[in-house]
């Protein structure tokens, strides 16, 4: 009996050590843990976003998404001109960069217009609501709101080491009180509402890396 239970311990053993052996070499990844992919050009990397679509065009890279939801006319057609449409975007963010100072970067972003608003040292002079200094995690910089109606943007300016950062933000009139079918764009499956459209865009500007 106790040659079998000798050789039974040295069994379960080796058994054991097998099992860890084969658990060492083929390692898991933790539950949860998503592998963050990133989109990157000669002057930045940005983080993506899934399922949003990318587009790269002339140093502008812009990630968006859309929903499917009813047939409708665009909100911000002004000119009542637009094809009916099933769609909509919820999110838009843009990133740019340029090596320009922050108050040239500016006016050749924001417009000529802005001007009046730059000192002639070069510092920027604030006004609430409209042009006023912001902050997004460890970026500090200046909003500048443009729009009308709930239409429009607003542009991020920080600065870097290189030059200046512009990220931009769509606004979506579909889903605020402007709108009088706010509630009905609002239960759209998939729909990105405000307060994640929110988190979303500081996350990618938090995670912005200017090269």
């Amino acid at each position: 009996m106790k040659k079998v239970s000798f050789f039974g311990l040295l069994l379960s053993l080796f058994l054991i050590s097998g099992c860890l052996k084969i658990t060492n070499e083929q390692p898991y990844p933790m539950p949860g843990v998503i592998e963050q992919k990133y989109y990157e050009t000669a002057d930045l990397k940005i983080i993506l976003l899934e399922p949003f679509a990318i587009k790269d065009e002339n140093g502008t890279i812009t990630l968006s998404h859309m929903v499917e939801t009813f047939l409708h006319t665009d909100f911000c057609d002004f000119k009542g001109d637009s094809l009916p449409t099933t769609t909509f975007k919820d999110l838009t963010i843009k990133f740019s960069f340029t090596t320009l100072s922050l108050d040239r970067a500016l006016t050749k972003f924001g417009g000529e217009y802005l001007k009046e608003f730059i000192n002639t040292d070069g510092t920027i002079k604030e006004e609430v609501g409209f042009l006023e200094k912001t902050k997004i995690g460890d970026r500090e910089g200046y909003k500048l709101t443009q729009g009308v109606e709930g239409c429009g943007h607003d542009q991020y300016y920080f600065q870097t080491e290189n030059g200046v950062l512009i990220v931009q933000k769509n606004f979506v009139p579909e889903l605020t009180d402007l709108n009088p079918q706010k509630e009905k764009f609002s239960s759209t499956p998939g729909v990105i509402l405000p307060d994640e459209a929110n988190e979303l865009f500081e996350k990618t500007v938090r995670f912005a890396e200017v090269k």
